[in-house]
């Protein structure tokens, strides 16, 4: 597979480490930001949130998807001592083990296609081009076309049978492209190359919140159609990065820190949903039904977030 030039060809200041494990979030908002997330507090509790399960141990940097029949496949991840080759599945609040990747890795991104699961990119010290495809049924993992260039910290959605990939980091340089996995094309780019951002779709339309850059984080909140067109449609209340993001009823929830955001795309109105046990970083989102499953995020929790009424 060509080359498909992620990123812009702009020199970078590492300001996180790419697959290596202690990546951190931003420093703490300033009083101005704070003002304005303490503002949104006022909004309504759009979720319900109890824990309804927990992991085989803590880790975060996971990647997650919905599979048929209300389970969720969970795949890698980080534990703080190294990565994981672990792929768990089943019911949210039962998941195990059923099988293994090919190499541990973390900061990755996965997509349901035909019926198999994709993991694309990731690693361990070091970003990688790798797609693995997983069989949901048995947790077989075998190698499937590489990426052609290496990627990690990237978010991923499938839209009309097709993978699209968001961002991430290629080992030198943060990635500004939104990707289509085979046939391959770049159908647009990101303002500024972004990594660690929140992703998910609405129909046809890919959702980018937040994300780290080579300035730091962003409160940008982008659609993009998969005719390239790219719109800012929303502004966070503070910077935001390492969260998950997750469509349910036409909005989209970002999972940050000890609280889950409501973005409304139609209003561009961003209000507080609920508020969260614990504070993650890296947490898995993912739309499971009529709820948001969230896991991980540094903790061995198991989350679901259901809509108030």
């Amino acid at each position: 597979m060509p080359r498909f030039a992620l990123a812009t060809v702009i020199a970078v200041v590492l300001v996180a480490a790419g697959c290596g494990g202690s990546t951190t979030k931003t420093s703490p908002p300033t009083t101005a930001t704070r003002s304005a997330s303490n503002s949104l507090l006022q909004g309504k509790t759009w979720l319900k949130v109890a824990r309804i399960g927990s992991l085989p141990l803590a880790f975060s940097k996971a990647a997650a998807v919905a599979l048929p029949h209300g389970r969720l496949m969970v795949l890698g991840g980080y534990t703080g001592a190294g990565s994981l080759d672990t792929i768990l599945a089943g019911p949210p609040g039962r998941l195990r083990a059923i099988g293994h990747l090919p190499q541990p890795t973390h900061d990755a991104a996965a997509a349901v296609l035909g019926g198999s699961v994709y993991l694309f990119g990731g690693g361990e010290s070091v970003s990688r081009p790798s797609v693995v495809r997983v069989d949901p049924r048995n947790g077989s993992a075998t190698q499937a076309p590489s990426l052609g260039e290496p990627l990690s910290d990237l978010g991923a959605v499938a839209i009309g049978g097709h993978a699209y990939l968001v961002g991430g980091y290629t080992g030198t340089q943060f990635a500004t492209a939104i990707f289509r996995y085979r046939p391959a094309a770049t159908i647009a780019r990101l303002p500024t190359g972004t990594r660690y951002a929140g992703v998910a779709a609405i129909g046809r339309t890919i959702y980018v919140a937040g994300g780290l850059t080579t300035a730091g984080a962003t409160s940008a909140v982008y659609a993009v159609s998969l005719s390239g067109g790219l719109r800012r449609i929303a502004t966070l209340p503070a910077p935001e990065d390492h969260a998950g993001l997750a469509a349910l009823g036409g909005r989209l929830y970002l999972v940050s820190g000890r609280r889950v955001l409501a973005i409304d795309p139609k209003s561009r109105k961003v209000t507080v949903a609920a508020r969260l046990p614990v504070s993650l970083s890296d947490p898995t989102a993912t739309t499971v039904g009529n709820q948001i499953i969230v896991t991980g995020g540094g903790t061995n929790g198991v989350w679901s977030l259901e809509p108030t009424a």
